[in-house]
């Protein structure tokens, strides 16, 4: 019978700790494959050290405390599976609570302003275009409210899968309005052009807050301060109606 460790890994994004969560990123940003991140925190979270490596493909790996043991790669493969989550964007957004003394904003935006949303979603889109770690530090610094936050290379990517896992939660909570969102012609992502791009992101904006305020004016204000959920909502019921309406007239052509 195989000897094997008693380990325990956390089973969902939700599950990890700032800590945890820093250290899935610090080696994201090292370039290293699944497989190899998987192991390190396998390893890292259970104190698990590599004495050596033995044949048939067999390490001699210590647990603090713990005899020595012999574990194949098998072994090691079956346990790192657990954190194949890793692999996907989170479901619901999650985000490291701090970065130094600066606290972060509510990781699903629950109760915050919808412009401080429009902002950081435009900066976004500009990364996804121009791959510019400029924006990710403006994000961040809206995220963790100051302009005083330093992130570094695993902060700014933790960012980047925080504003990822969002965008992906709200494209299910508030399918009607996000299946809707502008594309270009081919159906792909706004253009690659960077003034193109920023002048199709104001557009987009601007056609959001025209819906929330019917085209007056003077309600801008408001529903800029609006809580970013409560906009989706409106938005989200807004282009349902559109699109029921387009149904319908569609029908009576038919008729």
């Amino acid at each position: 019978m195989e000897a094997v460790f008693n380990i325990s890994l956390p089973t969902s994004w939700e599950e990890l700790s700032d800590k945890q969560l820093l250290l899935v990123y610090e080696l994201f940003a090292r370039d290293l494959s699944a497989a190899e991140v998987k192991t390190l925190c396998l390893m890292k979270w259970n104190r698990l050290k590599v004495l050596g490596q033995l044949p048939d493909k067999r390490f001699l790996i210590k647990k603090k405390g713990e005899p020595e043991v012999a574990l194949s790669v098998r072994q090691v493969q079956q346990a790192t599976s657990v954190l194949d989550f890793l692999d996907s964007f989170a479901p619901m957004p999650v985000r490291i609570s701090h970065i130094g003394r600066h606290k972060a904003i509510a990781a699903d935006f629950e109760k915050v302003p919808f412009e401080q949303y429009l902002y950081v979603d435009n900066l976004f889109q500009g990364y996804l275009n121009t791959q510019q770690d400029e924006l990710l530090v403006q994000i961040a610094q809206v995220l963790y409210a100051s302009d005083l936050v330093k992130p570094t290379k695993a902060h700014l990517i933790g960012v980047f899968y925080w504003m990822a896992s969002l965008k992906q939660y709200f494209a299910q909570l508030f399918s009607n309005f996000y299946k809707s969102a502008p594309t270009n012609e081919d159906g792909g992502s706004l253009g690659d052009e960077q003034a193109n791009l920023f002048n199709k992101l104001r557009d987009t904006t601007n056609s959001m807050i025209r819906a929330l305020t019917g085209g007056d004016i003077t309600k801008e204000a408001l529903i800029m301060k609006m809580d970013t959920h409560r906009a989706l909502t409106e938005l989200d019921a807004k282009a349902k109606e559109v699109e029921e309406f387009r149904k319908s007239e569609s029908r009576n052509k038919l008729a």
